[in-house]
C-alpha cells in the first residue's frame, strides 16, 4: 500500500508543470528606460516590446554603461544582454546571439561635405587611397566586419574617437573641415543635424559593395542564463506580434524606396 501511494505521488510529481521562474536579464546601454520615460530610440522600443511579450518569463533591469564596459561586463557576469549589436564571428567567440534581428538599418554612407566630385558610389580603398579622405569613425562601435577589418589594416587613414557619447562631435568635425567624411547611417546623420547651417551641402556616398540592410541583434553573456534569455527572445521576435510592429516601425522610418528594401531585408530573415 505504502509503494502504491509512493508510486502515486511520484507520477503525479512529474506529471504536474515545474514552476517557471521570471528570468533577471542585466540590460547594459547607454539609455535608462526606467530613468527617461519612453524610450529614446526604435532598438530600445522593439526590445521592450519583446519583453513584454514574453510576461513574467523574463525581468529587464537596465544599467548604464559605455560601449567598452557593457561588453567587458558580458564577460564578467552570468545574466548580462546587449542589443541592437552587429554579429560578427569575432562577437560570437564572446557572447551568444540572437538567431532573429531585432533591428535593420540601411548600409552605412561615407558622408562628405562640400565635395561636389566624388561620385555616389565608392569603395574605401578608393576613398582613402584616390581621393585622400581622412575618416570619422567610433571607437568600440562596429560598422561590418569587412569595413571593421579594413579600418583595422589602415588606421592611419581614419581619425578614431575614443567613445560612443562622443559620436556628435565628428559631424561637428566634418562642418568644421577637420575631418573629410565621416561613417554613419543616412537617417541617424540626417536626424541629427537637421539644424545644421550647411545640412546641403552633405552628400552620402554609398560604399561598394553595398548590402540591402544591416541588422542588429541581442547578445547575451555565453553562459546557461544567456542561452535561456537568447531563446526567450527568440520566441518573442519571431511571433507576428513584434515582428508587425518592427516592420511597421521600419516602413515610417526610412525613405521611400529604401525602407522597402529594409523591410523585405528584415522579413526575409526570418524564413531561414
Amino acid at each position: 500500500m505504502k509503494t502504491l501511494i509512493f508510486t502515486s505521488i511520484l507520477l503525479l510529481c512529474i506529471c504536474l508543470p515545474a514552476h517557471s521562474e521570471t528570468l533577471d536579464i542585466q540590460v547594459m546601454a547607454d539609455f535608462v528606460p526606467q530613468d527617461g520615460g519612453n524610450p529614446e530610440n526604435e532598438a530600445t522600443t522593439f526590445l521592450l516590446a519583446a519583453a513584454a511579450e514574453l510576461g513574467d518569463e523574463i525581468s529587464l533591469h537596465f544599467i548604464p554603461a559605455s560601449r567598452l564596459r557593457e561588453w567587458q561586463e558580458l564577460g564578467k557576469m552570468n545574466n548580462v544582454c546587449l542589443y541592437n549589436k552587429l554579429k560578427t564571428p569575432e562577437r560570437e567567440l564572446h557572447a551568444v546571439f540572437s538567431q532573429y534581428p531585432l533591428m535593420a538599418f540601411p548600409s552605412n554612407k561615407l558622408v562628405v561635405f562640400n565635395k561636389p566630385t566624388i561620385p555616389e558610389a565608392i569603395t574605401l580603398l578608393q576613398a582613402i587611397y584616390y581621393y585622400d579622405l581622412t575618416i570619422g569613425v567610433t571607437k568600440g562601435r562596429s560598422y561590418s566586419e569587412e569595413i571593421d577589418k579594413f579600418v583595422r589594416l589602415n588606421d592611419e587613414h581614419f581619425f578614431i574617437l575614443d567613445g560612443a557619447t562622443n559620436a556628435p562631435r565628428l559631424g561637428q568635425m566634418l562642418f568644421q573641415n577637420k575631418i573629410d567624411a565621416v561613417l554613419e547611417y543616412q537617417t541617424v546623420f540626417s536626424n541629427r543635424y537637421k539644424r545644421a547651417p550647411g545640412l546641403s551641402s552633405i552628400r552620402y556616398i554609398s560604399l561598394k559593395p553595398e548590402k540591402a540592410a544591416v541588422f542588429g541583434y541581442i547578445a547575451c553573456s555565453p553562459t546557461e542564463v544567456g542561452k535561456q534569455a537568447i531563446a526567450l527572445f527568440d520566441k518573442a521576435l519571431k511571433t507576428e506580434k513584434v515582428r508587425t510592429l518592427i516592420s511597421e516601425r521600419l516602413m515610417e522610418l526610412f525613405h521611400e524606396g529604401e525602407n522597402t528594401q529594409i523591410v523585405n531585408a528584415f522579413n526575409a530573415a526570418f524564413e531561414h
